[in-house]
């Protein structure tokens, strides 16, 4: 019988959001291809931490590519949402292979994983001062909760006691992801003022 520890439960749910935001056509390609590169690693860690099939280094590795690439890539679909490498797939790939490749050799091959934690941190931090400045509030409180997930873990806090450092990684990251890609979902899917016409 599986046994369910906190990272399990909340890689599951981690994943289960960042898949299920990226199942969304309303969001841009670019939104799309981030959410899913986040939802990756966490079904990884899901099967890792539940004992189902652990694999010891594909989570890492993935984690790894995900800090690189998919976190850049959200800040830019966020930041600059008509850009190419938002809306066009193959510049979203061309992208996200240059940063996970780079991610790859910096931190991967050359050890240096501090640039991959602090890519990620600097990505979230450049969306939450991005909606502070755009005032718009609940995608704000939403890079909020994701830094501070991600805070949380790199100071290893684990408490409750019940919680593990990456616990607080992961529900930052689903429920922060929920809320910055919230008013992205509620405009697309309205009505244009040539349908209501």
């Amino acid at each position: 019988m599986v046994m369910l520890n906190s990272l399990a439960l909340t890689d599951a749910l981690l994943c289960l959001i960042a898949a299920w935001l990226a199942s969304k056509n309303t969001l841009a390609v670019g939104y799309r291809m981030a959410l899913t590169m986040l939802a990756i690693p966490a079904l990884l860690g899901f099967l890792r931490f539940s004992g189902i099939y652990p694999l010891e280094t594909w989570h890492p590795l993935f984690t790894l590519l995900s800090a690189s690439a998919a976190l850049p890539l959200l800040a830019i679909c966020v930041l600059a949402p008509q850009s190419i490498v938002a809306t066009r797939k193959q510049f979203a790939i061309i992208f996200l292979g240059a940063a996970m490749l780079l991610g790859l050799l910096i931190s991967g091959l050359g050890k240096l994983r501090i640039y991959d934690q602090a890519l990620g941190l600097l990505s979230m931090l450049v969306i939450l001062v991005a909606m502070i400045k755009r005032n718009e509030n609940t995608r704000a409180l939403g890079a909020a909760l994701m830094l501070a997930g991600s805070v949380l873990f790199v100071l290893k806090v684990s408490v409750p006691p019940w919680l593990m450092p990456g616990d607080w990684l992961h529900l930052g990251m689903a429920f922060g992801l929920i809320l910055v890609t919230s008013e992205v979902l509620v405009i697309r899917d309205l009505p244009s003022a040539q349908e209501i016409t």
